[in-house]
């Protein structure tokens, strides 16, 4: 119980506070000013502060081919799935999508902080530098066959979706913090000037409770909307089904490290993150499906998080 308090209660707490804000304070163009605050400025901090004080031969990948591997073939089975339930490619994309992407930067760093600190950052930011690139990029691909691109333009959008996940500030920031630490490996007396480091300090720790406000709002603001009853499906695949097999394979499979596979569980028991129907909206195909799925599975998640903690026998005191 001691994780539900200290862990659940505070970050859904967050969360809460940022939906009456997006409800009653914060506008769209103020919410989108939050957002490029986090994504541009605080999370970047954070993610290469805790990256730089990683080398590369701790980091073990075998937790990205279990994640990476058990998303991909659930992807792939919800596909049919979708068919059978009459949609069409594209829906069949973001209706995979919304089973398999989790929320692992606005809720999953501040949970996965709250829960083990810096040490469980390591394998999600690892999560989620690959995941984010491989799984946003192929349902990119899936969208864009779906709408009638063909030839060169097929993939030269699909090279464009890979590109424009390079540049997000994510990704780059987990990239060059594990950069830095192996230069200053390398370079004796190398090291980040304390005053910067203050700087990217109090930037890093404003980022978990910014990232919770952030996701409040943007579900304030997003509300629900039709196609209810696929998108609860997918809510249950992405909270149940998914975190089940990360767990299945990571320990019977793989054998990860037990901090390591309670992080990659958890990550997968997150619920689905924005961006699913950030895409979604993109191409406008399933942005029904996509924010229900996102609504529904936020939702659920106080209670699943609640379940899969215990399960694990996490514990914070």
């Amino acid at each position: 119980m001691s994780a539900i308090i200290d862990i659940i209660v505070p970050v859904f707490g967050t969360v809460a506070v940022g939906w009456a804000l997006g409800r009653w304070l914060l506008t769209a163009d103020g919410l989108r000013g939050l957002t490029q605050v986090a994504f541009y400025s605080l999370f970047p901090a954070l993610l290469f502060r805790s990256m730089a004080k990683v080398r590369l031969e701790a980091l073990e990948l075998d937790i990205i081919v279990v994640f990476f591997g058990t998303g991909l073939l659930l992807y792939l089975l919800l596909m049919p799935l979708g068919r059978a339930l009459g949609m069409k490619l594209g829906d069949q994309a973001v209706f995979g999508l919304s089973g398999t992407f989790s929320n692992g930067v606005g809720i999953g760093i501040p949970f996965i902080t709250y829960a083990f600190g810096e040490a469980g950052l390591v394998p999600l930011l690892m999560i989620i530098s690959v995941n984010s690139l491989i799984m946003l990029t192929l349902c990119s691909f899936l969208l864009e066959i779906g709408s009638g691109g063909g030839g060169g333009r097929l993939l030269a959008k699909l090279g464009g979706a890979a590109l424009m996940m390079m540049k997000h500030p994510v990704i780059p920031s987990i990239f060059a913090g594990l950069a830095w630490a192996e230069l200053t490996s390398l370079i004796p007396g190398l090291g980040m000037p304390v005053v910067i480091d203050k700087v990217l300090q109090a930037l890093a720790l404003a980022a978990p409770p910014c990232g919770l406000i952030m996701a409040g709002a943007s579900l304030a603001h997003v509300g629900l909307k039709e196609h209810w009853q696929p998108a609860a499906v997918a809510a249950a695949v992405k909270l149940a089904v998914m975190p089940l097999m990360v767990w299945a394979v990571g320990r019977y499979l793989f054998t990860l490290d037990p901090l390591w596979l309670t992080v990659a569980t958890l990550n997968a028991a997150l619920p689905a993150g924005a961006n699913v129907y950030l895409v979604a909206q993109l191409y406008r195909t399933g942005v029904g499906l996509a924010t229900n799925a996102v609504v529904i599975s936020t939702g659920a998640s106080v209670f699943t998080l609640s379940v899969v903690l215990l399960l694990l026998g996490v514990q914070t005191r």
